[in-house]
């Protein structure tokens, strides 16, 4: 790693109360073997003090403490507006509850040296758990119901994936992007807070011409779901106000992208798919989930 006025890459980890993915995260980046790259870590107001001994472990790093918890959309916008202050030239967003090859960077930042016209570029990323598994080899889309997947999940890796690809989207959970492009296309949306933000980004910058890049080549690992799983509850282990994103910030993504087939189909499938899973979870006695979900649709619907 390097100092600002010599590094590149500013590599963005929103961090909120998870101190040991957190820690796995950076010390698989100090092993990174890319000469122009810092770390600066957002702590989305941690309660466990989190952020303060992962800077005292990682002095290196540069930290942000937000006042309070603004998301992964608000997190990472502090970053990267920080990256911007500091005229860096990339900005890789990076999940905390990854670990990183240590030849995972120089793919990236080669292809978007080399080729222009594109905006961002992701890694391979595998299962943190299962490494031979693949948790997400590009983003997939079906435009006429704005459905929305990632690529290979849960599938054995058996070099099917290898090729590089141009693709619909880029997960957040490791993306490059180029900084001259996120001045012209902007920031995360913050009404997302969290999912399908990665998507709207993604779609942001292919409407400026922009092209985004599957890279193979690089590789991490993904624990999957860690900043979200929690201790099981009669509600399972994903918390109701997830359902509440995921099902809001669906229906703003259409809102936002849709063409009037698309958004009228799109609206009637997402329908008839939430009212069915608020029946099933209703019938499982996991109230708490059905309520959000049905609040979800009407924020995603109605709130600007």
């Amino acid at each position: 790693m390097n100092t600002i006025s010599k590094a590149r890459v500013a590599v963005i980890i929103i961090n909120w109360n998870g101190y040991l993915l957190t820690k796995a995260c950076l010390e698989s980046l100090r092993k990174v073997n890319h000469p122009d790259f810092l770390i600066v870590l957002v702590d989305n107001h941690s309660e466990d003090d989190s952020g303060s001994m992962l800077k005292n472990e990682f002095p290196e790093i540069e930290l942000i403490q937000s006042s309070t918890n603004l998301g992964f959309t608000g997190g990472n916008n502090l970053g990267i507006q920080w990256a911007l202050d500091n005229f860096l030239e990339y900005v890789l967003l990076l999940n905390n509850d990854t670990v990183v090859e240590p030849d995972f960077l120089q793919p990236l930042v080669d292809y978007l040296d080399q080729n222009p016209s594109y905006g961002a570029a992701q890694p391979k990323i595998m299962f943190e758990t299962e490494r031979n598994r693949i948790w997400n080899a590009g983003g997939g889309y079906f435009k006429w119901l704005e459905l929305t997947w990632s690529v290979g999940i849960g599938k054995i890796d058996e070099g099917q994936f290898d090729e590089e690809k141009d693709i619909h989207w880029i997960t957040g959970c490791a993306i490059l992007l180029r900084s001259v492009s996120i001045r012209k296309v902007g920031m995360f949306d913050d009404r997302f807070f969290a999912y399908y933000e990665d998507v709207d980004l993604s779609f942001r910058f292919k409407k400026l011409g922009y092209r985004l890049r599957y890279l193979p080549q690089s590789k991490i690992y993904h624990v999957a779901g860690g900043s979200s799983k929690k201790e099981k509850t009669k509600e399972g282990i994903i918390p109701p106000i997830i359902h509440y994103y995921r099902t809001r910030n669906h229906l703003f993504l259409i809102r936002k992208h849709a063409n009037l087939l698309s958004f009228v189909l799109s609206l009637l499938y997402q329908s008839f798919r939430n009212t069915a899973f608020v029946l099933y979870l209703a019938l499982k006695g996991r109230f708490k989930k059905a309520r959000n979900i049905l609040k979800g649709q009407y924020d995603g619907l109605f709130v600007k």
